[in-house]
């Protein structure tokens, strides 16, 4: 019996090249559709006569879509999902991973490893790509635990806020001291772990290293197609 295979990736020439050669390698895996938006996919997963076994899903789409809520979605309609990325910031990936999806694939892998994650994944088991891809998803000495409000006072001095003001922006509002607290923490969470973090500013740039927290022109590049 056939595995029905749906693509989500907001660069088709990457991910039709990908199913291609997924195609060539195992003629069982039958391609049902491509989408490159949230939106498209959605209304191409409506039009079918069967909902896919598995869906391919870019981590980064470009449109905005947030990829728990996708993969969420995606599991409510009986499909696995592999994600195929070139993410390689280990957050963002956890993150996905936490939400519910069965598998990860990153493009730079051979294809037969691509492959082989999408088999396994329609059997309802959990697979990675690579040795890199595993050190991704579980090795627990990859990155540091923030706290959320420490993620939030980092997040705020990314965007530019001066140290002064991020208090009052936080929700709820904080005094200037319990954001140097905030700051203080996520400094030691990182020395703990054996990073050499000395002020705020390393704190942000471990953060943003580890993908907790993305820069503005990030953000406007992962949005470029709304």
């Amino acid at each position: 019996m056939a595995t029905r295979v749906f693509a989500i990736d907001d660069h088709p020439v990457v991910v039709e090249g990908i199913l291609a050669l997924v195609a060539r390698q195992a003629p069982e895996l039958e391609i049902v559709g491509t989408a490159s938006t949230w939106g498209d996919a959605v209304t191409a997963l409506d039009g079918l006569s069967a909902p896919p076994d598995v869906v391919m899903l870019d981590l980064h789409l470009g449109d905005g879509s947030d990829p728990a809520e996708s993969i969420t979605a995606l599991r409510r309609r009986g499909a696995a999902v592999v994600l195929l990325t070139s993410e390689v910031r280990p957050v963002p990936i956890r993150r996905a991973m936490k939400a519910g999806a069965l598998g990860l694939a990153l493009k730079s892998d051979p294809i037969d490893h691509v492959v082989s994650v999408v088999r396994t994944a329609a059997a309802g088991e959990p697979s990675v790509s690579s040795d890199l891809a595993f050190v991704l998803v579980t090795d627990p000495e990859l990155t540091v635990s923030l706290a959320p409000r420490e993620i939030e006072v980092l997040a705020l001095l990314a965007d530019g806020v001066p140290r002064k003001s991020v208090g009052a922006l936080m929700r709820p509002p904080v005094t200037m001291a319990t954001v140097v607290t905030y700051l203080n923490r996520a400094c030691a969470r990182y020395r703990e772990a054996g990073i050499d973090v000395r002020s705020p500013g390393d704190a942000l740039r471990a953060a943003i290293a580890d993908g907790h927290i993305e820069l503005p022109e990030q953000r406007r590049a992962t949005r470029h197609t709304e």
